[in-house]
């Protein structure tokens, strides 16, 4: 049992389960909304399991890729070893896990999700296909496409109306307008913890002149810049439609995560001086006595991570509470 565990905590890790809360989130809004609406929570459930799949395969295609990509350069002479940020492919890299593992891993995970688009494409038809097929796309396009800038735009299509309004679909047989004006709040929020994430990475990335969004605003300072624009537009859609009357008043208690929104700002604005900074520890920032087993630098970043991934769950959790409430009083 041991041995069980111990395997899949390295499973784990391998494709970053970590990040998994930013697919549960976008999946719980549109599960929700649908559920109040008289939707099948069976078809629900079963649809979170395929984008947890994905989500994970693609992680762990997006590490093999590097890892792939890495070792022809030290075989080359290019690189004398690897070098990979925050434990990135760490547990081939110790051999935890053979690459020809961590493939079928991903193969696995690739074709469970598959299975259940199958599945669902037998009963709702071309509709649903289309949103399968350009999802698959999406996921495997992303190491590369990732590379070359698009990781944000991949990221926002994908958790905001990809994932919205197929688990709309397949629990209610159709789709909702509203839906799609709740997943742009939550898809921008989605891409600002990405880019949130590439701009703590911007040294590293900018020395291996990996091309990602944030290295395309040319520096640290207008990246943060972008992600400030990112996260208000999150906010201004749910006022403008509020005040639109296309959503209720409702959706207007989101806007209590304005202050955790400035405080992710600020730390990243102070991050941009000095790095290797702490944050001070709350309930934003992770788990302190898992956080301090880490390096300093790796506790620094995942602190920042965690606080930019929190926002976003706490956002969710206060649009959840707006269509329970939309629906009952």
């Amino acid at each position: 049992m041991g041995f069980i565990l111990k395997k899949l905590s390295v499973y784990f890790l391998l494709c970053r389960g970590y990040s998994l809360p930013i697919s549960f989130t976008s999946w719980l809004v549109p599960f929700l909304y649908s559920l109040m609406n008289g939707g099948n929570i069976y078809h629900g459930l079963l649809a979170l399991f395929g984008i947890l799949s994905v989500h994970l395969a693609t992680n762990l295609f997006d590490d093999i890729i590097d890892y792939l990509r890495e070792k022809i350069l030290i075989d080359r002479g290019r690189k004398s070893g690897f070098n990979f940020q925050k434990n990135k492919c760490i547990c081939i890299i110790n051999g935890d896990v053979t690459l020809k593992e961590a493939f079928i891993v991903a193969l696995i995970l690739f074709f469970a999700g598959i299975a259940i688009g199958i599945y669902f494409y037998l009963i709702y038809g071309i509709r649903l296909l289309y949103i399968v097929i350009a999802g698959g796309i999406l996921c495997l396009s992303y190491p590369i496409l990732g590379c070359l800038g698009f990781g944000e735009i991949i990221v926002a299509v994908i958790f905001a109306p990809l994932i919205y309004l197929g688990v709309n679909l397949v629990m209610s047989g159709n789709f909702s307008y509203d839906i799609l004006i709740l997943s742009v709040s939550s898809g921008l929020l989605s891409v600002g913890i990405l880019h949130n994430h590439m701009l703590l990475d911007y040294k590293y990335d900018n020395e291996n002149r990996k091309i990602t969004l944030c290295r395309l605003c040319g520096n640290e300072k207008n990246a943060l810049i972008l992600l400030s624009v990112i996260i208000f537009l999150a906010y201004f859609n749910i006022i403008f439609n509020v005040l639109s009357g296309n959503i209720s008043g409702y959706y207007l208690i989101t806007l209590i995560t304005v202050p955790l929104s400035i405080y992710l700002i600020k730390v990243m604005h102070i991050h941009i001086k000095n790095p290797e900074e702490e944050v001070g520890y709350n309930i934003f920032t992770g788990n302190k006595r898992k956080l301090e087993q880490l390096a300093v630098e790796q506790r620094s970043f995942f602190q920042k991570f965690f606080l930019a991934q929190n926002l976003q769950i706490s956002f969710i959790i206060l649009l959840c509470l707006a269509v329970i409430s939309e629906k009952i009083l």
